[in-house]
């Protein structure tokens, strides 16, 4: 059994906010390692949690910060983190060095998450390559369990995708989607939480990359079909956008004029992100349906009763309405 002392960077965005939070719920005394700590006083009212505040990572701080740990969780693939997000070329040094100075203070866990998909021999994908590089750095840590997470793609409120899709329906009912033909396993965030922070203690995920998606399959453009469905809106309402409008759309930020398109969506989704492996078979629970996740924050609170009411009438289970 390990320690329950556990040091996370990278731990500010939609992925990491569940980690912690999933962390916190399992009795881990979690240390977030930011750059500014003011920004993200809101982590502290997690239950055992804690803030440190690091501008850069150089060998002797990390010592310092790793030396009562007794596992590192790597978030730094989290692309919502904004402020607090890395670049390609940081992705890699910061595991280089994450990794050496895990070995200095032997530790004997480490989690890292990665994506679905990533491969170093796609040169025209940057961010794939370079968590593939991070990666291999990190499962060769000396004398460390490792476990690369490679979750596809994941949802909730605060995402990068579903809502903002829901963003852009309520400025006008016309959604523009980048990489709308990508096809996807969707996988609620608070479901990858629960499996990943499992996994810490189970030692047939050591060594291991483990794969993470939902259970049903279907292209970026149904999905945002869907998000429109269930505003009550008309399907034929979403269009497809091409890359280089979603590269300029992204590139944009808050100052696009449409507001569907995110860094996020559009660099991380190129590829589609897609398993045969089963989620309930590798994590013991199945996972909650797209529909249900979706319907918290994208069904809008008028709608939400009939809603409920036609699904009761479709025999849905309760714990499928909104």
């Amino acid at each position: 059994m390990l320690g329950k002392n556990v040091v996370v960077f990278g731990g500010t965005g939609f992925v990491g906010r569940s980690v912690v939070n999933e962390l916190s719920k399992q009795g881990y005394h979690t240390r977030l390692v930011v750059r500014r700590a003011e920004r993200h006083r809101d982590f502290m009212l997690f239950p055992n949690a804690s803030l440190v505040e690091q501008k850069e990572l150089d060998a002797e701080i990390l010592n310092d910060i790793l030396k009562d740990a007794d596992l590192v969780v790597n978030l730094y693939a989290d692309t919502t983190a904004k402020t607090e997000n890395v670049t390609l070329d940081e992705l890699v040094d910061r595991a280089q060095k994450i990794k050496q100075a895990i070995e200095y203070a032997k530790i004997t866990r480490l989690m890292v998450l990665s994506q679905l998909g990533a491969d170093n021999t796609q040169e025209t994908n940057k961010y794939s390559c370079a968590l593939a590089k991070a990666d291999a750095i990190q499962l060769s840590t000396v004398n460390a369990n490792v476990t690369i997470a490679k979750p596809g793609m994941l949802i909730g409120e605060g995402d990068e995708t579903t809502s903002i899709f829901r963003t852009q329906l309520s400025i006008i009912g016309v959604l523009p989607v980048p990489n709308s033909s990508t096809v996807v396993q969707p996988l609620a965030v608070q479901d990858f939480a629960l499996a990943f922070v499992n996994a810490i203690e189970d030692e047939t995920s050591f060594a291991k990359k483990l794969n993470f998606v939902g259970e049903e399959t279907l292209k970026l453009k149904e999905l945002a079909q869907l998000i429109v469905e269930m505003r009550g809106a008309k399907p034929g309402w979403v269009i497809p956008m091409c890359g280089l409008g979603g590269r300029f759309m992204a590139y944009l930020g808050r100052l696009a004029p449409v507001k569907s398109v995110s860094a996020t969506l559009v660099n991380t989704l190129k590829l589609d992100l897609i398993s045969n492996d089963s989620f309930a078979t590798l994590y013991g629970f199945e996972p909650t349906s797209i529909e249900q996740v979706l319907a918290k924050y994208i069904v809008e609170p008028g709608m939400r009763s009939r809603y409920n009411f036609y699904r009761k009438e479709a025999g849905r289970d309760e714990i499928d309405l909104a």
